[in-house]
């Protein structure tokens, strides 16, 4: 730990700087701390005539700047998310990744600890020792405790109510509502708050790195929730101060889209349109059953028509709890208004598959062909009329199908749409990228090295010996920002699993194929916040 050593220059004894730096270690409580991550104690250099000067920059602590080899682990995946792949075992066993241990380098983690407690140490030998901690931050101690306790009993309490299980053991309350899924979400950031205030208050006994990362997410969350509450407020005040206006165009809306045309569209499939001939008797069949299942939710329109301002009012209310809790009732509301055609697809969708499952029957019967078992081979056979009848109105199925199909797609759309901004709220990393730009220094994503010819920096350093004559070298430390591919690497997952399951492509396959068209799952759109670590 070479850089330590031009404290004791100006004394006259290697002895006497040898004592004096013992006692002045052996008071500060930091060091006791940092000693372990720094290798070893410091020793007394003596006179080195051959060196090499490596400059870095000596950071305080509470500055949570430090140096770093490696993307801090905070701000990348763990391991334990392909935890479920069928690729685990090759990823614990890479033979083609070496291990650092494999490499011998003058400059690895113990060195680095030594550049980020070097200020630690040098406080250590010129301050007095501080044990005390400020007055005014005693007296707030016990009321944020009594606060982290509350905290903790409240996320409790939610998170349970959340996850009661309505039907054992898969379908949970909060599988049901998107708002009550919000409400989890909540509970699960006031767990965090609560697990994570206590540490932070332990800068001086947690390695800076741990410390760091743990600020930062920290931060990273209250930032989120207080951008979340502001834009949730502004976006209440104007719900409430419209919110007959808005009833208004939302009933008119849902009468003329989601009734009167639905209505319509059926009525005009019964009606042979463009000429296409479909089966008279099951064309009737679903038309007037739509229709009725269409009629009847109209009806419970009307009649929740009067009360949908106060609705309306009452979730500008609750959007003072951030706009993610007026995105999920949103999410709520436009599954109870179109509670219909889901109905609706879920019928038409269950006759489509069954009689997709006999298309390759169908297909003989069209062509007047049956297949021979005995034979093994497919010969010409006549069908009766009640054969050939049934086997043409797969036509009609078809047609009533596609158009609950398409509707269905259009709400996945919409609802998709919401569930990304919804992602985007929960999961933005504001405060990181905020540090990025602002500090890269708070987010180190490695160091290179920068070779100057002259000497005469001011900055601090560590001397390297040669045991036979080299030009003496001066290197500079800078610090490597992290790339922001990492700093969003959680948003990118969430936008990876919200494109992957709503796939144009994966969409159509499930459209043609009978599969059933669902929302994504809440959990799918979650990142867990809890730290898996018990540093503290």
């Amino acid at each position: 730990m070479h850089d330590f050593f031009l404290f004791w220059v100006y004394l006259e004894k290697e002895q006497e700087a040898k004592e004096a730096l013992k006692k002045a270690l052996h008071c500060s409580i930091q060091w006791r701390y940092i000693t372990e991550s720094c290798g070893s104690e410091p020793v007394i250099l003596g006179k080195c005539v051959d060196y090499t000067l490596i400059y870095y920059c000596r950071h305080q602590s509470n500055t949570l700047r430090f140096h770093t080899l490696d993307i801090p682990k905070h701000n990348v995946p763990s391991r334990e998310t392909v935890a479920g792949s069928a690729y685990l075992n090759s990823v614990l066993h890479d033979f083609t990744a070496p291990k650092r241990d494999q490499f011998v380098t003058s400059i690895n983690d113990v060195v680095l600890n030594q550049f980020n407690s070097s200020k630690s140490l040098e406080q250590a030998l010129s301050q007095p020792l501080k044990t005390e901690e400020p007055k005014l931050l005693k007296s707030f101690i016990p009321v944020g405790s009594l606060l982290l306790r509350i905290f903790a009993r409240v996320s409790v309490a939610l998170s349970t109510i959340c996850n009661f299980s309505i039907v054992p053991p898969h379908l949970l309350l909060k599988d049901v509502s998107a708002t009550i899924q919000q409400i989890d979400v909540r509970a699960e950031q006031m767990d965090f708050f609560a697990a994570e205030a206590g540490s932070l208050r332990r800068r001086t006994s947690t390695p800076i790195h741990v410390y760091s990362g743990r600020y930062t997410n920290f931060f990273n969350a209250v930032w989120l929730i207080l951008n979340d509450i502001i834009m949730g407020v502004a976006l209440g005040s104007f719900i409430c101060e419209n919110h007959v206006a808005l009833a208004r165009l939302l009933v008119e809306t849902a009468e003329d889209f989601l009734v009167s045309w639905v209505q319509w569209t059926l009525q005009w499939l019964d009606s042979w349109p463009a000429g296409l001939k479909l089966n008279t008797e099951l064309s009737h069949f679903y038309s007037h059953t739509f229709i009725g299942l269409v009629t009847v939710w109209g009806g419970f329109l009307q009649k929740g028509a009067p009360y949908l301002p106060t609705v309306i009012y009452v979730i500008g209310v609750l959007s003072s709890g951030g706009m993610t809790i007026t995105i999920s009732l949103l999410l709520d509301v436009l599954a109870l208004l179109t509670a219909h055609i889901c109905i609706c697809y879920v019928l038409s969708r269950a006759v489509y598959q069954r009689m997709l499952k006999s298309a390759g029957s169908l297909w003989n019967l069209f062509r007047g062909k049956r297949y021979n078992v005995l034979r093994n081979r497919t010969d010409s056979w006549e069908y009766d009329i009640d054969q050939l009848l049934f086997a043409f109105l797969f036509p009609t199925v078809l047609v009533y199908y596609s158009l609950f199909a398409l509707l269905r797609l259009c709400v996945l759309v919409i609802q998709a749409s919401l569930e990304t901004l919804l992602a985007l709220m929960n999961h933005f990393p504001l405060f990181a990228l905020m540090l990025r730009v602002k500090d890269p220094w708070r987010l180190p994503g490695g160091i290179h090295f920068v070779l100057e010819e002259s000497p005469g920096s001011e900055t601090p350093y560590i001397v390297i010996k040669h045991s036979s004559p080299l030009p003496a070298l001066n290197v500079h430390v800078q610090n490597q920002p992290v790339p922001l591919s990492t700093i969003f690497f959680q948003y990118i997952e969430l936008l990876s699993r919200l494109a992957k399951h709503y796939n144009p492509l994966r969409l159509l396959w499930c459209l043609l194929s009978g599969q059933h068209l669902a929302a994504i799952p809440p959990y799918s759109i979650r990142c867990n916040k809890i730290p898996e670590d018990s540093d503290s």
